[in-house]
């Protein structure tokens, strides 16, 4: 099963893993700011540079857009601006510490530094890291854990995600079809 093979599982999973700040985020409408003289609000600039290339990793772009395509390291600092508390915030940055540290100490270079093959090496360690991951407050998940939740709900509820990613785009209102032979589409339909 190849990365995106997984996405797609994963985010069939996602609907009843989500942690209290994104199930916010999506409830509400969180989504990415589209301006061009976009600037970030709760992570600083090196931080917004580091998250994007992390999403980037998670999702990348193939035939299909990617991560930066659908701006999802502007709607983690979108959520963690308005649907995170300040503890939250305070935790999410710090935990951001544990991708050039431990990058650092495997690669002597910084987590944007990796070619691609070091950084999935890489992200699967987090991975299995983030899997035995046990916080005793129970407040706290494994950071590598928090971004990929975040890269996939950013993803999936972006334009670009909606149109060109892993589903066919059906504005609505549209016809209805009720019976429709899966092989003439290809896709599942996402309703907006």
């Amino acid at each position: 099963m190849d990365r995106r093979e997984a996405l797609k599982a994963s985010s069939l999973i996602l609907g009843y893993t989500l942690t209290a700040g994104t199930a916010a985020a999506l409830l509400n409408g969180c989504k990415a700011e589209t301006k061009s003289d976009w600037t970030p609000k709760t992570l600083s600039q090196e931080n917004v540079d580091l998250v994007a290339e992390i999403c980037e990793s998670i999702l990348p772009k193939t035939e299909t857009p990617g991560a930066k395509d659908a701006l999802c390291h502007r709607y983690i600092d979108e959520m963690l601006t308005h649907f995170y508390s300040k503890e939250e915030q305070d935790y999410y940055m710090q935990a951001l510490d544990v991708f050039n540290t431990k990058s650092m100490a495997k690669y002597s270079k910084a987590f944007v530094a990796l070619n691609p093959g070091e950084r999935e090496n890489f992200l699967g360690i987090l991975a299995a890291e983030a899997k035995d991951y046990k916080d005793e407050s129970g407040k706290k998940p494994h950071i590598f854990s928090k971004i990929k939740e975040a890269t996939i709900s950013g993803y999936f509820t972006s334009e670009v995600g909606a149109k060109g990613g892993l589903c066919s785009f059906l504005p609505v209102p549209g016809p209805y079809q009720g019976c429709i032979d899966y092989s003439t589409i290809g896709k599942g339909y996402v309703i907006s």
